[in-house]
């Protein structure tokens, strides 16, 4: 016997659900808005509204695409209204621009990464290299476990060590500052 598309329990129901309608939703939002990010936005809040109302009417058919596809026109068209109201403004050429940074913030920052590109130094190997890859590369636990061909178990050990140890190695360094 097979099951209809969103026969399926609680979050599988909506992981399905979004698989199958999230590229229209973001065809519709785009076609009306005209740029990705306010179409993004736009397709966000309307499968948003949809997991809400998911607990008290899980979809049943091709009805909730069609539904969903309304929500997205719905919010876009309050998103072009919005944009009648506040019209965006082109910057004026001769009005200078002040600086986007600041100094002061940014000369801490860059202390602070060298005292952890020096803490990082300290780490073995193996360590270093799942830390790198998890915050500097954005990779998750699983996706560092694939690509170094590692037990998933192992990887969150050598992150849990790996923070550990340059947390440490950093909390040493500022504690003369403490006392002086």
């Amino acid at each position: 016997m097979s099951q209809r598309p969103f026969d399926l329990n609680g979050r599988e129901c909506f992981e399905a659900f979004y698989d199958a309608y999230h590229r229209q939703a973001f065809g519709v939002a785009y076609r009306l808005l005209g740029r990705s990010g306010d179409a993004e936005d736009v397709v966000q809040e309307a499968f948003l509204s949809a997991w809400r109302s998911f607990a008290v009417h899980p979809p049943m058919d091709g009805a909730s695409g069609r539904w969903l596809l309304a929500i997205v026109r719905n919010r876009a068209i309050d998103v072009l209204r919005a944009r009648r109201r506040r019209p965006e403004q082109a910057l004026d050429p001769q009005v200078p621009v002040a600086a986007g940074y600041d100094v002061p913030v940014q000369a801490i920052s860059h202390m602070d990464g060298e005292r952890t590109r020096e803490a990082l130094g300290t780490l073995p190997p193996e360590q270093c290299e799942v830390l790198e890859l998890a915050f500097f590369r954005g990779l998750t636990h699983v996706e560092i476990a694939e690509r170094l061909e590692l037990p998933l178990g192992t990887v969150k050990g050598r992150l849990r060590l790996g923070l550990s140890r340059v947390r440490r190695v950093l909390l040493d360094e500022r504690e003369p500052s403490r006392s002086a």
